[in-house]
């Protein structure tokens, strides 16, 4: 089963576009994908928010910063804090490549066992 990503537009936070995790809903998820953001794009990482029913971890580099997000409602989901045309084009992007990069760890995972 691949994991992928459905794009969400959020009415309760302002029609704020998220980009939802499908088939990948794991509390700890968050800490790989940001692995994941900082290796392949040299972003940083702010201290992880432990709440509750929810964490989050806030990425960043120069002007760029998106929040990934785990919730126990909806699972694992990443957004733009900056909501432009631009910028939701780069994190979809961004995304794509760190999704395919996580579908090949988990195989090959799977296959070493």
């Amino acid at each position: 089963m691949n994991i992928d990503y459905v794009k969400h537009v959020n009415n309760d936070e302002n029609n704020r576009v998220e980009y939802l995790l499908t088939n990948f809903d794991y509390y700890d998820g968050n800490d790989i994908i940001s692995k994941l953001f900082r290796s392949e794009f040299g972003m940083q990482a702010k201290e992880k928010i432990d709440g509750i029913f929810y964490n989050i971890i806030k990425l960043y580099s120069d002007d760029i910063e998106y929040s990934l997000v785990w919730h126990e409602d909806v699972g694992n989901y990443i957004y733009s804090n900056k909501q432009g045309e631009k910028e939701l084009k780069e994190l979809e992007e961004r995304l794509s490549l760190v999704i395919n990069k996580l579908n090949n760890l988990m195989k090959d995972n799977i296959e070493s066992q």
